[in-house]
């Protein structure tokens, strides 16, 4: 996203097609990983006007993924997420919702915080009979064997990391040294497990509609101390497993043994056979912690850099995260999941 770009522009352009004037006020605002977000003003409404990232690197459709899943939700009669309100494919650029507040801190998050999140996700799935036509979740996962694949791939690329640095030094010892052989035994392990169920591809009735990155990190917590859950551009199916593995082991949130338990029991019954979910996690639970350890890396790769306006993205301060999810992997895979 390097081109020239105008906020100020891109907003008139969505509010004139609304039905309003030019903004009062355009203010940016600390964006995500990805995205770019402002603060747009017209006619004392406050909107969001989010700038999608695409690269030929990277080609996802990030405004049409959320998009969609934000027009189903609409539908459904959920309120927990922001509204859409036109969007512009050819700047990839749309108007959302503007909601006030601020992320929970991980500290910070409660069980009735977690009651929320799992009602949340509970609520999207609730008529997912109606949700055919939303596309698969970014990275969607629907056997064993695609999920080895998928994180197999993301290790595969650290072995690409140039010691340009001492932190890139020692983030090429953490893979070397730890996560690559941590990788082959947990891959060989799974594979000696699953036997037959290793290709199984997932019904329709076990899959699930996922926010996909979800956790806190992508909640606001509003003046009321209520939540609405944001950022939905990898959104779409998937397998619960992942989503629940996820939600509990977000790098920027992971949650406490506590509340992880019992988002986990909240959600599981939703997607039968809950035996046959509840394996899955068991045995998926360490590859996706490996995994997330694979994402906190990629800043190290080559043509690829740390965000400088975030100072909890500094090299030093991913390459701990690494390693905190390549322990928690081991931890996982020496230890029974309670439920």
């Amino acid at each position: 996203m390097s081109e020239s770009f105008d906020p100020f522009e891109a907003a008139s352009t969505l509010l004139i097609k609304l039905g309003y004037p030019c903004p009062d006020s355009v203010l940016a605002l600390p964006g995500g990983r990805n995205n770019q977000v402002w603060r747009v003003g017209s006619l004392d409404c406050d909107f969001l006007l989010k700038r999608y990232f695409w690269s030929e690197q990277d080609p996802r459709d990030r405004l049409s993924q959320e998009w969609r899943f934000l027009e189903y939700l609409l539908q459904q009669g959920c309120e927990r997420v922001p509204k859409p309100f036109i969007f512009d494919e050819s700047i990839r650029c749309a108007l959302l919702e503007f909601v006030e507040g601020t992320p929970p801190q991980p500290r910070e998050v409660t069980a009735t915080d977690v009651h929320s999140a799992a009602d949340f996700f509970l609520e999207i799935n609730s008529g997912r009979e109606h949700a055919v036509a939303l596309p698969p979740a970014s990275e969607a996962c629907f056997s064993i064997e695609a999920h080895l694949a998928t994180t197999s791939a993301r290790v595969g690329r650290l072995a690409t990391i140039q010691p340009a640095t001492t932190v890139h030094t020692a983030a090429l010892s953490l893979v070397q040294e730890s996560i690559h052989p941590f990788w082959n035994q947990i891959e060989d392990r799974i594979r000696s497990v699953a036997k037959d169920d290793l290709t199984r591809v997932l019904s329709a009735s076990e899959r699930c509609i996922s926010p996909s990155d979800f956790g806190f990190h992508n909640s606001i917590r509003q003046s009321d101390h209520t939540l609405r859950f944001v950022d939905f551009e990898y959104a779409g199916w998937d397998d619960p497993a992942k989503t629940i593995i996820d939600f509990c082991n977000q790098p920027d949130g992971i949650l406490s043994n506590d509340n992880a338990l019992l988002f986990r029991r909240r959600t599981m019954d939703s997607f039968p056979p809950a035996n046959s979910l509840r394996e899955r996690i068991r045995l998926l639970e360490p590859v996706y912690q490996l995994k997330w350890a694979c994402i906190c890396l990629n800043g190290f790769l080559p043509g690829r850099h740390f965000d400088p306006l975030r100072p909890d993205r500094t090299p030093e301060a991913q390459l701990a995260r690494a390693t905190l999810m390549t322990q928690r992997a081991a931890s996982s895979v020496n230890s029974e999941v309670e439920w």
